[in-house]
């Protein structure tokens, strides 16, 4: 039996068997959902393999924050101690509400100062963490919290702030 997480956007990474166990099990279950809402999604030719295609973009997309290890991010000593800002902006968000499971993406904005004598982490790797925490259902408030608490538990800092702006698809007309 799998292992069933008790948060929406928590975390218990899986092995490839897993996965693929995860993948054929729900892609029944997504045929029974399409045939109850009425689609005879077997008749037609470009949704046949619907269920294994949307259970497989599920597992290695949408929710692949959900069932992976946490990404390798490497501190380095600010030898310069360097104590103003480190910002990387623009960082994609594709990501899940938890309360209807419809998809809302934009774009999150990530800032710290250092501690003199403390460690630094690299652009790239705040872009890592705000992927790897946006791949699961959540609510955008929760997300924002997730890659707070992220550099707080990784690196020492004067201060972090984090924001998301997002266009969440439950809320469009």
């Amino acid at each position: 039996m799998t292992l069933l997480l008790q948060q929406a956007n928590g975390n218990h990474p899986r092995t490839e068997q897993e996965k693929e166990r995860m993948i054929e099990e729900a892609a029944k279950h997504y045929a029974a959902f399409l045939t109850a809402l009425g689609f005879d999604y077997e008749a037609d030719h470009n949704s046949k393999d619907t269920p294994r295609r949307v259970a497989k973009a599920w597992v290695h997309d949408i929710i692949k924050g959900s069932v992976t290890a946490k990404p390798k991010i490497t501190q380095f000593p600010n030898n310069d101690d360097y104590n103003g800002m480190v910002f990387q902006g623009d960082i994609d968000v594709v990501s899940l509400c938890s309360h209807h499971n419809l998809g809302f993406v934009g774009k999150a904005y990530v800032a710290y100062i250092p501690k003199p004598n403390g460690q630094v982490i690299g652009l790239s790797k705040l872009n890592r963490i705000v992927d790897w925490y946006a791949r699961r259902p959540q609510l955008q408030e929760s997300l924002t919290q997730q890659i707070h608490d992220e550099l707080k538990e990784l690196i020492e800092s004067e201060g972090i702030a984090v924001m998301i702006e997002a266009n969440h698809t439950c809320c469009s007309n």
